[in-house]
């Protein structure tokens, strides 16, 4: 192999690739070396050469600068967390304490999959995940902390390895007891989008349906896992190529520093950006089919200025029923349901289009684009420039103001 010139970098990448959030990051790692490279970049591909090689063979073979290392059983890399480069550590089971790690706001993750249930018109909760993973630890907590908000409890069924989601031989009937003995219809949040598929799996076997009696939600918004499903799954987006472009920043400023940098180290933190409905927690249709008309009809005509009054005529019912089974089914009024969709559309808009805040605005019905800023930042904590700052990759397009 011929030596890549010394003023370009080289990265040893060891991420396999396999899984949707490892190639979302290898994304937004290859977004950042186009925009300040180039890079040299350094894989070992298992399914070419039939084996995992040794990690320190290949760094004494590569001589990197640096080091971007994903935790993957049965391959450790444990001793890669020692070595000389500066390195990022994507971590599965725990976090380092050697290196900077990248992480997702998992406590974010399940407060906003317990807004989307409850938003639902689901009142009974329930969470899926696994206890030897942190961030399925922090997920539940997360979702379970927000139910608690609402007045609710949120019942856990948690696995030390997740035996139990995929090894149906050993424990289906015990988890299968677990699903008919919670209150129903209830909301069913699992950790990842693959647990949600397989939790689906158990439900049919059970004889449960879905949406009606069991409500599903994921995380990662894996288009080909929640497709796959017989009823699609909704599930919570990540900003994984973010985290990917953030994480090659902070080796770009490292390279040729070496390792002087004590601990704490700062991580890389990768934001949820909302939920990516599907049918799985589409449960008024069946339980109230004039609310999920209107509720129908908000979303389809979301970029129109629709107002309440245009819901009430679309309905078979008085503005006084429809005000209070709305109200009972979502736990919000239907003017707030409204503005709610409406924002969380221009907070999707911000992130999928380059166009300006104003031509959003005027796009959805807006007639000024400083009455929505307030509402977003109301709603989000910050203003349309700074969110789309905090979760655009400037890489890829230049901002608008």
């Amino acid at each position: 192999m011929q030596d890549a010139p010394k003023s370009i970098p080289s990265v040893a990448l060891f991420i396999q690739g396999v899984r949707h959030y490892e190639r979302e990051l290898l994304r937004g790692i290859a977004d950042y070396a186009k925009a300040h490279g180039p890079w040299q970049f350094y894989r070992n591909v298992p399914y070419l050469f039939g084996r995992v090689a040794d990690p320190m063979a290949l760094i004494q073979q590569w001589q990197p600068d640096a080091l971007i290392i994903r935790e993957s059983s049965p391959h450790h890399y444990d001793a890669l967390l020692t070595s000389p480069q500066p390195a990022i550590y994507s971590p599965t089971t725990e976090c380092s304490d050697c290196l900077p790690n990248i992480v997702v706001d998992d406590l974010a993750v399940g407060r906003i999959a317990a807004e989307h249930l409850h938003l639902s018109g689901l009142r009974h909760f329930a969470y899926c995940g696994v206890t030897s993973f942190f961030w399925s630890r922090l997920r539940g907590d997360g979702f379970a902390g927000r139910v608690r908000e609402y007045g609710g409890s949120c019942v856990r069924f948690e696995t030390r390895h997740g035996r139990e989601f995929f090894s149906w031989d050993a424990s289906h009937r015990h988890f299968s007891s677990w699903l008919h003995a919670l209150p129903q219809p209830v909301g069913i949040f699992c950790c990842t989008d693959d647990f949600a598929l397989l939790v689906q799996e158990a439900c049919l076997a059970a004889d449960l349906r879905i949406p009606d009696q069991v409500a599903l939600i994921g995380v990662g918004n894996d288009e080909s896992i929640c497709d796959l499903a017989q009823v699609s799954i909704s599930s919570v987006q990540l900003n994984i190529r973010r985290g990917g472009y953030d994480a090659a920043r902070y080796l770009a400023s490292r390279i040729g520093s070496r390792r002087k940098h004590r601990p704490p180290y700062p991580n890389i933190m990768i934001e949820p950006t909302g939920v990516r409905a599907r049918p799985s927690t589409d449960a008024a249709q069946s339980r109230d089919p004039e609310v999920a008309k209107a509720i129908a009809l908000i979303r389809s005509q979301i970029d129109t200025r629709l107002r309440v009054e245009d819901v009430v005529q679309a309905v078979s019912l008085s503005r006084r029923r429809l005000y209070d089974r709305f109200k009972q089914m979502t736990g919000v009024s239907l003017y707030s349901y409204i503005q709610q969709q409406r924002l969380e559309r221009f907070a999707r808009l911000l992130l999928e289009s380059d166009l300006t805040v104003a031509e959003i605005a005027y796009a959805m019905g807006e007639s000024s684009d400083k009455n929505v800023a307030r509402q977003f930042k109301v709603k989000f904590g910050m203003t349309p420039l700074a969110y789309r700052r905090t979760h655009v990759l400037c890489s890829l397009a230049p901002l608008k103001q």
